[in-house]
C-alpha cells in the first residue's frame, strides 16, 4: 500500500521550540494508526505489536474485526510516561 507523503509543517521561525507536539505533527502521522504503523514506528515487529496489545501492553487500542488500530495521542502520552530521563535531563 503507498502511503501519501505530506509536506512538513513550515518552521515558526528559527528558535523555535521543539516539543513533543511539533515533532508529532512534522512526523505527518495520522490520528489512527495501524499495527503495522505502529510497528514501524516503534521500531518492532508486527507481530510483537499484536502480542504486546494482547497483553494490555499498548494504550489507545481499538479492535475492528481482526484489524488493530491505535490512537496516536495515547501513543505519544504512554512514550512521554514510559521513557528513562537521561542524566543531562532537568527535573
Amino acid at each position: 500500500m503507498a502511503r501519501l507523503k505530506r509536506p512538513l509543517p513550515e518552521a515558526k521561525g528559527r528558535d523555535a521550540p521543539a516539543t513533543r507536539a511539533n515533532c508529532a505533527e512534522a512526523s505527518g502521522l495520522p490520528e489512527l494508526l495501524t499495527a503495522e504503523d505502529v510497528a514501524a514506528w516503534l521500531k518492532i515487529s508486527v507481530k510483537a505489536v499484536y502480542a504486546k496489545a494482547e497483553r494490555g501492553r499498548l494504550p489507545g487500542m481499538a479492535r475492528v474485526g481482526r484489524r488493530l488500530y491505535f490512537v496516536r495521542p495515547a501513543l505519544l502520552h504512554w512514550l512521554e510516561q514510559s521513557r528513562v530521563p537521561f542524566i543531562g535531563d532537568s527535573p
